[in-house]
């Protein structure tokens, strides 16, 4: 039985996965941590019956329970020193949040590794988007170039999204198209109109209401273009994959980045 802790519980996507891990027979959850609604029972946050478990802010709260992992879908405010305390702590621990900055997923990677407790980063759980990033870094070395264009609703907090950056680095991996966010001779006439630039790709960023997650990767060559494109019209399409995740971390090294290292085609 593994005893999960989840973190943003109280979230849209905390709930949406808290609906889903409590109807599991291999899996607990034992503890809940956020910001809101501290002292509420979870299974209130769900609809579901009295449990027992009230949602915490303290993080010794969360350790008394003895989690095997911690499952944290919080955000770019608080991802980073969640994931620290539970290395240190000796917790292994799951991240779906995004907000990442390069050099602090770095020292996340240093320190999971000499203190051997595990970090898993998925920057996404629908195993349709990480098909979509590895099909696209397969089609990267046959076209000249490549844009992405990420949509998510209005209330994502950070841009470009953590799947679009992921998508970037897996394209550059295989192929290199721009050194230079700007052609020769090329130039904004309203700054960035050409968006963001990560790893020779550019990135362009849509929120709006009514959008969940989507995601279209556009190459073009002469005479021709291939999108590829995913879209996320509900939360349970995470579903599958976090499952997944908690149930194949034992297989893991102690740091790990992508569901694409559970996946192969």
């Amino acid at each position: 039985m593994k005893k999960i802790a989840l973190f943003g519980i109280c979230g849209k996507m905390g709930k949406s996965m808290l609906s889903e891990l409590v109807l599991e027979k291999d899996i607990t959850v034992v503890a809940g941590f956020d910001k809101t609604n501290i002292g509420t029972d979870i299974g209130v946050l769900i609809g579901r019956e009295i449990s027992g478990i009230k949602v915490t802010n303290n993080y010794e709260d969360i350790k008394d329970t003895k989690p095997d992992i911690i499952l944290d879908f919080t955000g770019p405010e608080i991802v980073y020193k969640n994931i620290l305390w539970a290395i240190e702590n000796k917790i292994d621990v799951i991240v779906g949040a995004t907000g990442l900055k390069k050099e602090e997923i770095e020292v996340i990677k240093e320190k999971s590794e000499s203190l051997k407790s595990k970090v898993f980063i998925v920057p996404n759980f629908s195993i349709g988007a990480v098909l979509m990033i590895m099909l696209s870094s397969m089609a990267a070395k046959y076209f000249d170039n490549c844009e992405i264009i990420e949509m998510h609703h209005d209330k994502k907090k950070d841009a470009p999204s953590g799947t679009a950056i992921a998508t970037s680095i897996a394209i550059n991996e295989r192929k290199k198209f721009n050194k230079n966010k700007f052609l020769e001779g090329e130039n904004e006439t309203l700054e960035g109109s050409r968006g963001a630039f990560s790893d020779g790709i550019h990135i362009h960023s849509v929120r709006l209401p009514g959008l969940l997650a989507h995601q279209s990767v556009i190459f073009g060559s002469k005479g021709q273009t291939l999108t590829i494109r995913h879209d996320s019209i509900d939360r349970s399409s995470f579903y599958p994959g976090l499952i997944l995740a908690i149930r194949n971390l034992d297989k893991l090294p102690y740091f790990a980045y992508g569901l694409d290292k559970l996946i192969k085609i």
